[in-house]
């Protein structure tokens, strides 16, 4: 019993060994001809719903995934055994190399637009806003209902190149209330795009999360399928072209060229797609391929495009009109901002142009007055010579004729010199004391003439300042009233308000002369009847240390010190009532009074 015991489990033992063996090797060969969806990720491939691969470029995806069409010219495809007809994506069937306008990403499936753009299959049905015109045949593609505002709105925190991150067309993160933004394609290589079951009833059964609140192990095999479809369609190219004989590769070409053939008769033949009356705003920046068209032309060019800033500003800020700039954009909006800002800044030349032949002109007639008034400014000294002669003749005579008469006369206001007259009350001050012109004055500091309107005349050391010359410049002209004055930095340092302050004469580096007040310390009030209380200097006590310090007056010693309560008395009887306290007199009206209704200044 023992035996056939041992006998069963031996050989139960080696038909596990068995299976197992078999089931690796099973796996193995799996694993090497497993195909897996680009859209979906997945690798279940059934006959209602079978994995397709183009023969073309070697992309994998489900029937139902791509809209492939049991009853078109487009049947199967290599992955079956039986069918011997090729199978080709849309994009093989072109002819082309596209470039999706939703996204930064090139490699994957594609389904061509109704205005003979590109997508990617996977970014029209996880974006908000792409229609299809035949939901069966997911085909063609309609981006026009989509707000175009959302292109570059958001930034993607994926895209390892941030010259990319805003081109295209950003999702969010479906939990609540997260502010995660990704493309769909990079979302796809992290595994974070979900599909509701086929059995849930759901309008928009397609979801995205991010890496926080993604499923983990949904996320890693998703992953995981991703990196071997990658190397999947790298590797399948290489091996198919050592295994079809050259027969079969010719056969496919020429099927091909058919499909091409077929796609350019229908591209020329089909009904234009509907295009909005108005233009739809989009900025260029969030275009991925005139980025790469920009960037290869620079490196043709020789031009560095990593010395240039990425601006990773939001362009969702233009809407509340934070920006003070518009984004460059084919938008109504920046035509209209470029347009009057060009606008503006021809007004601005030309008035700048204008201002500047009035400047020009002014100039010129500044020079010519400037000659003029120094021909009469010689005109004016020969007469006064001459005035000052003839006041001399006059003068004399004057004098004979007061010898003649005997008497002294007084002589007459015409032949006194000019510093004697001074108006009189009757003529109200309209008299001046010489009829000099009003002179040129010049700036302190450029010893220049010009922009006479523009000098400041300081009323401390009496020169003349252009408001651009002062350190720091002035851009108008300080208010003067009758009781506030104005005074340059070098005399504003030295002045006071001292009414007794000495005036002391300063030599400029160019030979003139100018006076400085020098400062002096306001005089204190000390009231006369009041001796001053002597100073009183800190003791330190020799005997103890940590105690308090002891004050005591100067005059007098530690040990003649008064006591406390004779002191208080002593100040009491010293101390003279507010009515009697008369210690001085009014300077006005001469009456007695004290520090309650006098004032006292510093003499």
């Amino acid at each position: 019993m023992i035996a056939l015991m041992t006998v069963i489990l031996k050989l139960e033992m080696l038909q596990d060994s068995l299976i197992l063996e078999k089931s690796q090797n099973w796996s193995s060969q799996k694993m090497d001809h497993i195909l897996i969806c680009c859209v979906c990720l997945g690798d279940n491939s059934e006959d209602a719903d079978e994995i397709i691969q183009c023969d073309n470029c070697g992309i994998t995806v489900h029937e139902g995934c791509y809209g492939v069409d049991g009853e078109s010219d487009s049947i199967m495809s290599s992955a079956s055994e039986n069918s011997t007809e090729p199978w080709f994506c849309d994009a093989c069937k072109c002819g082309v190399t596209p470039s999706c306008e939703l996204c930064p990403n090139q490699d994957g499936i594609f389904k061509e637009t109704d205005a003979g753009r590109w997508v990617h299959i996977v970014c029209a049905l996880y974006v908000p806003g792409v229609a299809f015109g035949d939901i069966d045949k997911l085909r063609p593609v309609t981006l026009t209902e989509m707000n175009y505002s959302k292109y570059g709105a958001k930034e993607c925190s994926f895209c390892e190149d941030p010259r990319f991150a805003r081109t295209g067309v950003c999702i969010s993160c479906d939990a609540g209330m997260c502010r995660a933004y990704f493309h769909v394609t990079c979302a796809q290589k992290e595994g974070l795009l979900s599909e509701a079951a086929a059995e849930e009833d759901i309008a928009d059964p397609f979801f995205a999360y991010c890496k926080q609140h993604a499923d983990r192990l949904d996320r890693k095999w998703k992953r995981k399928n991703y990196l071997a479809l990658q190397s999947y369609c790298k590797m399948s190219l290489q091996e198919r072209e050592k295994q079809l004989s050259p027969e079969a590769q010719a056969r496919i070409n020429a099927r091909l060229q058919q499909y091409r053939a077929k796609a350019e008769l229908a591209r020329t033949t089909r009904p234009q797609a509907w295009v909005p009356r108005e233009k739809l705003p989009r900025p260029l920046t969030s275009s991925a391929s005139a980025i790469r068209k920009l960037m290869r032309k620079a490196e043709l060019m020789g031009i560095s495009t990593d010395i240039f800033p990425v601006d990773t500003s939001d362009t969702s800020s233009s809407v509340d009109g934070r920006r003070k700039h518009k984004q460059p954009a084919l938008t109504a909006d920046f035509v209209n901002y470029y347009l009057e800002r060009n606008m503006r800044m021809i007004q601005i030349q030309e008035n700048m142009a204008e201002q500047k032949n009035i400047k020009d002109k002014l100039e010129n007639e500044q020079e010519k007055l400037h000659v003029e008034y120094n021909k009469l400014c010689e005109s004016l000294e020969e007469l006064q010579n001459m005035n000052g002669k003839l006041r001399n003749e006059g003068q004399g005579i004057w004098a004979l004729l007061g010898r003649i008469i005997g008497q002294k006369l007084n002589i007459p206001a015409i032949l006194r010199a000019p510093k004697e007259r001074k108006p009189s009350k009757k003529e109200g001050g309209t008299q001046k004391a010489s009829t000099l012109p009003a002179v040129l004055y010049s700036c302190g500091i450029c010893k220049k003439n010009h922009d006479q309107h523009l000098l400041l005349l300081c009323d401390t050391c009496k020169l003349h300042y252009h408001l651009g010359c002062l350190d720091p410049p002035l851009t108008r002209m300080p208010r003067k009233t009758k009781n506030s004055y104005w005074q340059c930095s070098e005399c504003d340092q030295a002045g006071s308000s001292d009414m007794e302050a000495d005036i002391a004469m300063e030599t400029l580096p160019d030979g003139t002369k100018r006076s400085r007040r020098q400062i002096k310390e306001p005089v204190k009030f000390v009231p006369q009847d009041v001796p001053t209380e002597p100073k009183k200097i800190p003791i330190r006590n020799t005997r103890t240390r940590g105690r308090k310090r002891s004050f005591a007056p100067e005059e007098e010693k530690p040990e003649e010190r008064i006591p406390r309560e004779r002191r208080q008395r002593q100040s009491v009887l010293q101390k003279k009532p507010k009515s009697e306290d008369l210690r001085t007199e009014c300077a006005t009206c001469k009456g007695t009074g004290d520090n309650e209704n006098l004032v006292r200044y510093p003499s």
